[in-house]
């Protein structure tokens, strides 16, 4: 009998460590984003993307020409019910303040990390400003509210999810946009869309961007946290996973494959506090920059842990790695669309001689769109003589 007794107990001993990293994730739910963008096992489709986003992405850490400033045109969306939830536009630009500082890593707390992994923090050269032009060519703030009783679901299978997302939205190819609600269903605090349509976990472009409720967003007004959800869910919308997916496999194996793909930031499990840990011993599988085993990087943005302060080199080089190849993003930060969204000026305009028996086929914009005549927009004007124009009307 006190055999079986001792089995049983070590049956539960061991059923409870299996439990222990879905337990912490079920206590820090404040990131609904689901843990991979690919099905399991992964389609073709999804596998010749992945393939061209990852050339791009060595080819972005071996050339160091190519680290240019990306400014990302953004338009935040407050979804609020008879004002409950609408915050100032002074909250709205603290937000965006720190998520700048952090993906800019000018944030006040970057000596507050373990020196081990000063040499590894980046400043991801990806700055989000909000537009100043609107889709029709008129003058914006790039703050929209929208009065509603809907609340979002982040579970794909509920009838609520991404509802907001629905009442109002911007075109994806010229704005990054973000909704900040008053309720997440499902008690999170944040969730977010991977990027593709490609990517079973992905999804339709017009739903593309970040869900806050809005006392996460910024550090004033209606907020009560330090803002830092809104820089997860932005790590999320441009590639990354959590740095702790290495718990499904055993702490993983070769560092570019497994757990959350990225080398410089070690492999983990899910944890909450901020004490000094080492749960993994594998850190020096693959391409790892790492000579030896290392503590886990619990200042990480991806992390759930409450002293982050940091992206690591190997997550700016993925996320500008999906900016750089995915077609609806790549676009995001030209000259042409900064023009569009207001957020640079055009510096030359060149009279062009006409010839007048000419006739206007169709006008299209940067993506090859039929459109009209429209403001601040640069557009191409096709006419039956071959001849192509490409003007911008400034208002």
């Amino acid at each position: 009998m006190s055999g079986f007794l001792y089995i049983s107990n070590m049956k539960k001993i061991l059923i409870f460590l299996f439990l222990i990293p879905q337990i912490l994730l079920a206590q820090n739910n404040w990131c609904g984003t689901v843990n991979k963008m690919l099905a399991n096992p992964a389609t073709e489709k999804e596998q010749n993307l992945m393939q061209k986003i990852r050339t791009n992405i060595t080819n972005n850490s071996s050339n160091k020409n190519q680290d240019s400033l990306l400014i990302i045109p953004t338009v935040v969306h407050i979804i609020h019910t008879n004002g409950i939830g609408d915050i100032s536009d002074l909250q709205v630009h603290d937000g965006m303040r720190v998520i700048n500082e952090d993906f800019r890593r000018t944030n006040a707390d970057t000596i507050n990390g373990n020196p081990i992994f000063y040499p590894f923090a980046a400043d991801c050269k990806i700055e989000f400003r909000l537009a100043k032009l609107d889709p029709n060519g008129d003058s914006t703030s790039g703050i929209t509210r929208t009065d509603t009783a809907l609340y979002p679901h982040p579970e794909p299978t509920d009838p609520a999810f991404d509802n907001v997302k629905y009442a109002i939205n911007w075109p994806p190819h010229m704005y990054f946009n973000i909704w900040v609600v008053r309720h997440i269903l499902a008690g999170t605090s944040g969730y977010s869309q991977y990027p593709g349509t490609a990517f079973t976990y992905g999804g339709p472009w017009e739903t593309y961007g970040v869900v806050i409720r809005s006392y996460e967003w910024g550090t004033i007004g209606t907020s009560s946290s330090d803002g830092r959800v809104a820089t997860h869910e932005l790590g999320h919308c441009l590639g990354l996973y959590h740095t702790f997916l290495s718990y499904s496999a055993t702490c993983g194996a070769e560092c570019d494959t497994t757990g959350d793909q990225v080398c410089d930031t070690p492999p983990t499990l899910p944890t909450n506090g901020c004490n000094t840990a080492n749960q993994c011993s594998n850190d020096m599988m693959g391409p790892s920059p790492f000579t030896q085993d290392m503590t886990d990087q619990l200042e990480n943005y991806m992390s759930y842990n409450s002293c982050q302060n940091m992206f690591s080199l190997g997550q700016k080089d993925r996320m500008r790695g999906f900016l750089t190849t995915l077609d609806t993003l790549n676009g995001l930060y030209l000259d042409n669309n900064l023009i569009a969204t207001g957020l640079m000026q055009p510096t030359v305009i060149t009279e062009l001689s006409i010839n007048e028996n000419r006739k206007l086929l169709k006008i299209v914009d940067v993506l090859g769109r039929e459109t009209t005549n429209k403001k601040n927009m640069p557009l191409f004007y096709l006419y039956d003589d071959g001849s192509i124009e490409k003007k911008i009307i400034v208002e």
